[in-house]
Protein backbone atom coordinates (compact mmCIF):
# COMPACT_ATOMS: atom_id res chain seq x y z
CA UNK A 1 0.00 0.00 0.00
CA UNK A 2 1.33 3.44 -0.96
CA UNK A 3 1.97 6.00 1.74
CA UNK A 4 3.14 9.61 1.71
CA UNK A 5 6.59 8.33 2.63
CA UNK A 6 6.78 5.85 -0.25
CA UNK A 7 5.81 8.61 -2.69
CA UNK A 8 8.92 10.66 -2.00
CA UNK A 9 9.08 11.51 1.72
CA UNK A 10 11.66 9.69 3.80
CA UNK A 11 11.18 8.41 7.35
CA UNK A 12 12.53 11.67 8.76
CA UNK A 13 10.26 13.80 6.53
CA UNK A 14 13.06 14.47 4.00
CA UNK A 15 12.06 15.04 0.38
CA UNK A 16 13.26 12.69 -2.34
CA UNK A 17 16.60 13.34 -4.02
CA UNK A 18 14.90 12.88 -7.41
CA UNK A 19 15.01 16.53 -8.56
CA UNK A 20 18.62 16.90 -7.39
CA UNK A 21 19.61 13.73 -9.26
CA UNK A 22 17.92 15.05 -12.41
CA UNK A 23 19.77 18.35 -12.13
CA UNK A 24 23.04 16.46 -11.71
CA UNK A 25 22.37 14.33 -14.80
CA UNK A 26 21.63 17.41 -16.90
CA UNK A 27 24.74 19.17 -15.55
CA UNK A 28 26.77 16.03 -16.23
CA UNK A 29 25.72 15.86 -19.88
CA UNK A 30 26.35 19.58 -20.31
CA UNK A 31 29.83 19.26 -18.80
CA UNK A 32 30.86 16.22 -20.86
CA UNK A 33 29.43 17.76 -24.06
CA UNK A 34 31.43 20.97 -23.57
CA UNK A 35 34.68 19.21 -22.69
CA UNK A 36 37.19 18.69 -25.50
CA UNK A 37 38.63 15.62 -23.77
CA UNK A 38 37.57 12.62 -21.71
CA UNK A 39 37.07 13.26 -18.01
CA UNK A 40 37.87 11.12 -14.99
CA UNK A 41 35.50 10.45 -12.11
CA UNK A 42 37.52 12.81 -9.91
CA UNK A 43 37.31 15.60 -12.47
CA UNK A 44 33.57 15.13 -12.92
CA UNK A 45 33.05 15.02 -9.16
CA UNK A 46 34.98 18.24 -8.63
CA UNK A 47 33.39 20.11 -11.51
CA UNK A 48 29.86 19.12 -10.46
CA UNK A 49 30.51 19.48 -6.72
CA UNK A 50 29.10 16.00 -6.28
CA UNK A 51 30.54 13.18 -4.11
CA UNK A 52 32.09 10.35 -6.11
CA UNK A 53 29.79 7.79 -4.51
CA UNK A 54 26.68 9.74 -5.52
CA UNK A 55 28.06 10.37 -8.99
CA UNK A 56 28.77 6.69 -9.57
CA UNK A 57 25.11 5.93 -8.89
CA UNK A 58 24.27 8.13 -11.88
CA UNK A 59 27.15 7.09 -14.13
CA UNK A 60 26.52 3.34 -13.99
CA UNK A 61 23.05 3.26 -15.58
CA UNK A 62 24.04 5.95 -18.10
CA UNK A 63 27.02 3.90 -19.27
CA UNK A 64 25.03 0.65 -19.24
CA UNK A 65 22.41 2.19 -21.54
CA UNK A 66 25.01 3.75 -23.84
CA UNK A 67 24.40 7.42 -23.06
CA UNK A 68 27.97 7.60 -21.77
CA UNK A 69 31.03 5.44 -22.42
CA UNK A 70 33.79 4.53 -19.99
CA UNK A 71 37.31 4.01 -21.30
CA UNK A 72 40.32 3.58 -19.00
CA UNK A 73 38.56 5.24 -16.06
CA UNK A 74 37.47 8.22 -18.15
CA UNK A 75 34.02 9.14 -19.45
CA UNK A 76 32.79 10.46 -22.79
CA UNK A 77 29.49 10.72 -24.64
CA UNK A 78 28.08 7.43 -25.85
CA UNK A 79 26.21 6.46 -29.05
CA UNK A 80 22.75 6.65 -27.51
CA UNK A 81 23.08 10.35 -26.71
CA UNK A 82 24.07 11.09 -30.30
CA UNK A 83 21.10 9.05 -31.51
CA UNK A 84 18.92 11.02 -29.13
CA UNK A 85 20.30 14.34 -30.38
CA UNK A 86 19.88 13.33 -34.03
CA UNK A 87 16.25 12.40 -33.42
CA UNK A 88 15.62 15.82 -31.93
CA UNK A 89 17.28 17.60 -34.85
CA UNK A 90 15.39 15.49 -37.39
CA UNK A 91 11.94 15.81 -35.86
CA UNK A 92 12.29 19.30 -34.40
CA UNK A 93 14.41 21.42 -36.79
CA UNK A 94 15.71 24.83 -35.82
CA UNK A 95 12.92 26.60 -37.68
CA UNK A 96 10.29 25.20 -35.33
CA UNK A 97 12.32 26.28 -32.29
CA UNK A 98 12.87 29.69 -33.88
CA UNK A 99 9.16 30.26 -34.52
CA UNK A 100 8.30 29.22 -30.97
CA UNK A 101 10.82 31.61 -29.46
CA UNK A 102 9.75 34.44 -31.78
CA UNK A 103 6.10 33.92 -30.82
CA UNK A 104 7.01 34.28 -27.16
CA UNK A 105 8.83 37.56 -27.87
CA UNK A 106 5.74 38.89 -29.69
CA UNK A 107 3.66 38.03 -26.61
CA UNK A 108 6.15 39.67 -24.24
CA UNK A 109 6.63 42.89 -26.19
CA UNK A 110 3.51 43.19 -28.36
CA UNK A 111 5.77 44.01 -31.32
CA UNK A 112 6.74 42.42 -34.63
CA UNK A 113 9.68 40.00 -34.45
CA UNK A 114 11.96 39.00 -37.32
CA UNK A 115 14.90 36.71 -37.91
CA UNK A 116 17.45 37.97 -40.41
CA UNK A 117 20.31 36.18 -42.16
CA UNK A 118 23.16 37.65 -44.13
CA UNK A 119 23.23 37.53 -47.92
CA UNK A 120 26.45 39.15 -49.07
CA UNK A 121 26.25 42.86 -48.28
CA UNK A 122 22.55 42.71 -47.40
CA UNK A 123 20.33 41.04 -44.82
CA UNK A 124 17.25 38.99 -45.66
CA UNK A 125 14.28 38.42 -43.35
CA UNK A 126 13.94 34.64 -43.30
CA UNK A 127 11.13 34.55 -40.74
CA UNK A 128 8.59 37.15 -39.61
CA UNK A 129 5.83 37.13 -36.98
CA UNK A 130 3.88 40.38 -36.95
CA UNK A 131 2.38 42.09 -33.95
CA UNK A 132 -1.41 41.98 -33.64
CA UNK A 133 -1.60 45.67 -32.74
CA UNK A 134 -3.42 47.92 -35.25
CA UNK A 135 -0.34 50.13 -35.59
CA UNK A 136 2.68 47.89 -36.03
CA UNK A 137 5.91 47.28 -37.91
CA UNK A 138 5.10 45.40 -41.11
CA UNK A 139 7.62 43.25 -43.00
CA UNK A 140 7.51 40.29 -45.34
CA UNK A 141 9.65 37.17 -45.45
CA UNK A 142 12.28 37.52 -48.17
CA UNK A 143 12.60 41.31 -47.94
CA UNK A 144 16.22 42.47 -47.87
CA UNK A 145 17.98 45.55 -46.52
CA UNK A 146 21.48 47.06 -46.72
CA UNK A 147 23.69 46.11 -43.80
CA UNK A 148 24.61 49.62 -42.69
CA UNK A 149 21.11 51.02 -42.11
CA UNK A 150 19.25 48.12 -40.48
CA UNK A 151 19.49 46.80 -36.91
CA UNK A 152 20.09 43.26 -38.14
CA UNK A 153 22.69 44.41 -40.66
CA UNK A 154 24.62 46.39 -38.07
CA UNK A 155 24.69 43.26 -35.90
CA UNK A 156 26.22 41.36 -38.82
CA UNK A 157 28.89 44.04 -39.26
CA UNK A 158 29.60 44.19 -35.54
CA UNK A 159 30.64 40.53 -35.51
CA UNK A 160 32.76 40.71 -38.66
CA UNK A 161 36.52 40.55 -38.35
CA UNK A 162 38.29 43.94 -38.68
CA UNK A 163 39.57 42.88 -42.12
CA UNK A 164 36.09 41.99 -43.38
CA UNK A 165 34.67 45.21 -41.98
CA UNK A 166 37.33 47.29 -43.74
CA UNK A 167 36.64 45.48 -47.00
CA UNK A 168 32.90 46.10 -46.62
CA UNK A 169 33.33 49.86 -46.30
CA UNK A 170 35.81 49.95 -49.18
CA UNK A 171 33.34 48.41 -51.63
CA UNK A 172 30.04 49.78 -50.31
CA UNK A 173 28.32 52.96 -51.41
CA UNK A 174 26.43 54.18 -48.35
CA UNK A 175 23.23 55.30 -50.06
CA UNK A 176 20.58 56.39 -47.52
CA UNK A 177 17.13 54.78 -47.40
CA UNK A 178 15.61 57.63 -45.37
CA UNK A 179 16.65 61.06 -44.19
CA UNK A 180 17.69 59.44 -40.91
CA UNK A 181 20.04 56.87 -42.45
CA UNK A 182 23.59 57.24 -41.16
CA UNK A 183 26.04 57.32 -44.05
CA UNK A 184 29.18 58.59 -42.32
CA UNK A 185 31.68 55.73 -42.07
CA UNK A 186 33.24 56.97 -38.84
CA UNK A 187 29.84 57.29 -37.18
CA UNK A 188 28.91 53.79 -38.34
CA UNK A 189 32.17 52.38 -37.01
CA UNK A 190 31.44 53.96 -33.61
CA UNK A 191 27.98 52.39 -33.65
CA UNK A 192 29.44 49.01 -34.56
CA UNK A 193 31.97 49.23 -31.73
CA UNK A 194 29.17 50.09 -29.29
CA UNK A 195 27.12 47.09 -30.48
CA UNK A 196 30.02 44.79 -29.60
CA UNK A 197 30.06 46.27 -26.08
CA UNK A 198 26.32 46.29 -25.40
CA UNK A 199 25.33 43.16 -27.34
CA UNK A 200 22.55 44.82 -29.32
CA UNK A 201 21.91 47.26 -32.17
CA UNK A 202 19.27 49.99 -32.16
CA UNK A 203 18.15 51.95 -35.19
CA UNK A 204 15.67 54.83 -35.27
CA UNK A 205 14.06 55.64 -38.61
CA UNK A 206 17.10 54.58 -40.65
CA UNK A 207 15.36 51.96 -42.81
CA UNK A 208 11.75 53.11 -42.29
CA UNK A 209 11.22 56.69 -41.24
CA UNK A 210 8.50 55.83 -38.69
CA UNK A 211 9.99 52.64 -37.26
CA UNK A 212 12.75 51.59 -34.86
CA UNK A 213 14.54 48.27 -34.58
CA UNK A 214 16.41 46.33 -31.91
CA UNK A 215 18.76 43.60 -33.20
CA UNK A 216 20.71 40.96 -31.25
CA UNK A 217 23.12 38.26 -32.47
CA UNK A 218 22.39 34.53 -32.61
CA UNK A 219 25.47 32.28 -32.70
CA UNK A 220 26.17 28.79 -34.00
CA UNK A 221 28.10 26.17 -32.03
CA UNK A 222 31.41 27.26 -33.60
CA UNK A 223 30.84 30.88 -32.60
CA UNK A 224 30.00 32.14 -36.08
CA UNK A 225 26.94 34.31 -36.54
CA UNK A 226 23.79 32.39 -37.51
CA UNK A 227 21.68 35.52 -37.85
CA UNK A 228 20.03 38.31 -35.91
CA UNK A 229 16.80 38.38 -33.95
CA UNK A 230 15.07 41.72 -34.46
CA UNK A 231 12.17 43.52 -32.83
CA UNK A 232 10.55 46.16 -35.04
CA UNK A 233 8.19 48.76 -33.60
CA UNK A 234 6.69 52.21 -34.24
CA UNK A 235 9.01 54.93 -32.98
CA UNK A 236 7.00 56.07 -29.95
CA UNK A 237 6.39 52.57 -28.57
CA UNK A 238 9.96 51.53 -29.28
CA UNK A 239 11.30 54.39 -27.17
CA UNK A 240 8.77 53.83 -24.38
CA UNK A 241 9.43 50.08 -24.22
CA UNK A 242 13.11 50.12 -25.04
CA UNK A 243 14.27 48.26 -21.93
CA UNK A 244 11.60 45.57 -22.34
CA UNK A 245 12.46 45.03 -26.00
CA UNK A 246 16.21 44.80 -25.42
CA UNK A 247 15.83 42.45 -22.46
CA UNK A 248 13.39 40.16 -24.30
CA UNK A 249 15.48 40.13 -27.47
CA UNK A 250 18.71 39.28 -25.64
CA UNK A 251 17.15 36.49 -23.58
CA UNK A 252 15.50 34.95 -26.64
CA UNK A 253 18.64 35.19 -28.76
CA UNK A 254 20.53 33.41 -26.00
CA UNK A 255 17.94 30.60 -26.10
CA UNK A 256 18.36 30.25 -29.84
CA UNK A 257 22.16 30.26 -29.61
CA UNK A 258 22.06 27.52 -26.96
CA UNK A 259 19.71 25.52 -29.19
CA UNK A 260 22.34 25.73 -31.93
CA UNK A 261 25.02 24.44 -29.55
CA UNK A 262 26.71 27.73 -28.74
CA UNK A 263 28.36 28.06 -25.34
CA UNK A 264 29.51 31.60 -24.41
CA UNK A 265 32.97 32.18 -23.07
CA UNK A 266 34.90 29.84 -25.34
CA UNK A 267 38.06 31.25 -26.91
CA UNK A 268 37.53 32.55 -30.43
CA UNK A 269 33.74 32.40 -30.30
CA UNK A 270 31.56 35.24 -31.48
CA UNK A 271 33.60 36.27 -34.52
CA UNK A 272 33.06 35.36 -38.15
Amino acid sequence: MKTAQSDGIGSAGRKSDGPRSLNRILALFDLVAQSDRRMTLSELSGALNCPKSSLLVLLRPLTEKGYLMREKDTYLLGPRIFQFAQSILTNHPFESILRGVMSEVVKQTGETVLFAVRDGDRVVYSSVIESEQPVRYVAQTGVDRPLFCSASGLVMLAYDTPEKLDAYFERTELTPLTGNSITDENALRRMISEIRKTGYARTVGTAHVDAAGFGVPVFRADGSLAGALVIGAPLERAERNRKLCVTAAKASAEQLSLALGYRPGRTGMGLN
